[in-house]
């Protein structure tokens, strides 16, 4: 439950990084849309980023910005050393908060393209997971249902000649029954991920196509310890960056003021730069956290798939022979079913695992997209 509970949290904050509008989809794109048979991965990641509004906004706005600093600009920069206190005019001080503020605010948006980039690529891949297992689990389910069905006909007939009680087939007609709806909720589950998805590429809710979801299980591969691995991701991950932009800022206010400046507004520049610095660290201390759980969770799935490829082993053999049963009459045709049901529901769990462990992956090495959400 914790290993699903971690990637429930990951696909939440993936998800939660993204918001997308499919108004400015034109009519006549619509018609070409509907016509899609098919979807890869790659070209929905492309469609998604080419859609997505808040990517136009922040491109817009790192223009503005740049421009709104080469109109200022007069060559001078800020004075002494960070660490020092830095008395100027009131006049220099706005020229300087200024410039300083076009430069974070410039810094913070080239980051920022970049996170929503990354958030992009992992909602996509989030949403043809969920299409693939969950049409996967309902074709298994729908097998599953047939020979569900041929048992309580079975119970039926058994029950009319005495050989079944009544409570024992009120239970089967109840798991049919049960079955029956859970069908319908895996159906339901399918029409909300391809919507997720049609809402991230500018499609119409109704469209569908298949998804080529080539995910090929690899697994992880580190040249290094995981505390040099943290080490290195706590340095270089973006939603990092921007919290440590804020602390400079936080900084700049803190240690450069005007020569009319009061004490009270030093003393609450000085607060503010202390509790932002609190809340880099703290979100360093989360960040960090977050890795090493989901390079545990790694370790658990590809601990976990070895146990589903010697079940894997052992239902094709138990396949086989029942196939061989069943041409030599010792076995139904409900039996081989059965046999053949098991199968599907251990390749069912592999698929799963390869998912899971894909999309751990994905964060594990872009971790600005990791324990966003707590």
């Amino acid at each position: 439950m914790k290993k699903r509970r971690l990637i429930s949290k990951i696909i939440s904050g993936v998800l939660c990084m993204s918001l997308f509008s499919t108004a400015a989809l034109a009519a006549e794109s619509k018609d070409k849309v509907l016509d899609i048979q098919s979807l890869d991965y790659d070209t929905a990641v492309e469609m998604a980023i080419k859609k997505d509004s808040s990517l136009k906004q922040i491109a817009d706005q790192i223009d503005v910005t740049l421009k709104n600093r080469d109109a200022i600009f007069d060559g001078g920069v800020r004075p002494g050393d960070s660490t020092e206190l830095v008395v100027v005019s009131a006049q220099r001080l706005a020229y300087l908060s200024s410039i300083h503020s076009l430069d974070a605010s410039y810094r913070t948006s080239k980051i920022r393209e970049e996170v929503t980039k990354i958030g992009i690529e992992a909602a996509v891949k989030n949403s043809f997971s969920a299409i693939e297992l969950n049409q996967n689990k309902l074709d298994l389910l729908q097998k599953n249902y047939k020979i569900q069905k041929q048992l309580l006909a079975q119970g039926t007939l058994k029950n009319d000649v005495g050989m079944m009680s009544d409570k024992d087939l009120q239970d089967l007609s109840r798991e049919t029954q049960q079955m029956a709806e859970q069908i319908k909720q895996l159906e339901m589950n399918i029409d909300n991920a391809y919507i997720a998805l049609n809402n991230l590429l500018g499609l119409p809710a109704e469209d569908r196509y298949e998804i080529v979801n080539n995910v090929e299980y690899a697994p992880l591969e580190m040249n290094m310890s995981i505390d040099t691995y943290v080490s290195r991701k706590l340095s270089t991950d973006q939603s990092l960056q921007m919290q440590q932009i804020a602390v400079e800022n936080a900084e700049f206010s803190s240690k450069t003021i005007s020569d009319s400046s009061t004490g009270s507004e030093y003393r609450t520049a000085e607060l503010e730069a202390a509790n932002t610095a609190r809340d880099y660290k703290t979100a360093k201390e989360d960040k960090e956290k977050s890795i090493r759980e989901a390079y545990i969770q790694i370790q658990q799935l590809e601990s976990a798939r070895k146990n589903l490829e010697t079940d894997l082993a052992k239902a094709k053999s138990d396949h086989e022979k029942a196939q061989v049963n069943y041409q030599v009459g010792n076995i139904t045709q409900l039996d081989l079913e059965q046999a053949e049901l098991a199968l599907d529901n251990v390749e069912n769990s592999l698929l799963e695992n390869t998912l899971n462990h894909d999309l751990l992956l994905f964060t594990f090495d872009n971790t600005c997209v990791l324990g966003s959400v707590s």
